[in-house]
């Protein structure tokens, strides 16, 4: 597959990932710290194929930065968010009953 289409699909991915969580977001299935994490992560892992399939990780670029556009949509104060979780003890799913 040629490397600009790739990379244009995968975008599009993105943005529909991105868009489902807006909608969990909307309907109060989920905050949009939350959302805008899943977001992260789903790129990251998007991000990464892309480099290893096409062995340079500026392919990815593209990528990242709708993946950054897209989390921030969800989350205005995604940075700050990330800075506090990294700054924090371990993760863990909470579950109310």
């Amino acid at each position: 597959m040629d490397r600009k289409i790739a990379v244009e699909r995968l975008i599009q991915q993105v943005k529909d990932y991105a868009n489902g969580r807006a909608k969990d977001v909307a309907r109060g299935a989920e905050t949009p710290r939350l959302a805008a994490l899943l977001v992260q992560k789903y790129g990251r892992g998007v991000v990464d194929a892309i480099a290893t399939a096409f062995d340079d990780p500026r392919a990815a670029d593209p990528i990242s930065r709708v993946v950054d556009d897209e989390t921030a949509r969800l989350d205005p104060l995604w940075r700050e968010h990330d800075r506090e979780r990294w700054a924090g003890h371990p993760a863990d799913v909470i579950v109310h009953s």
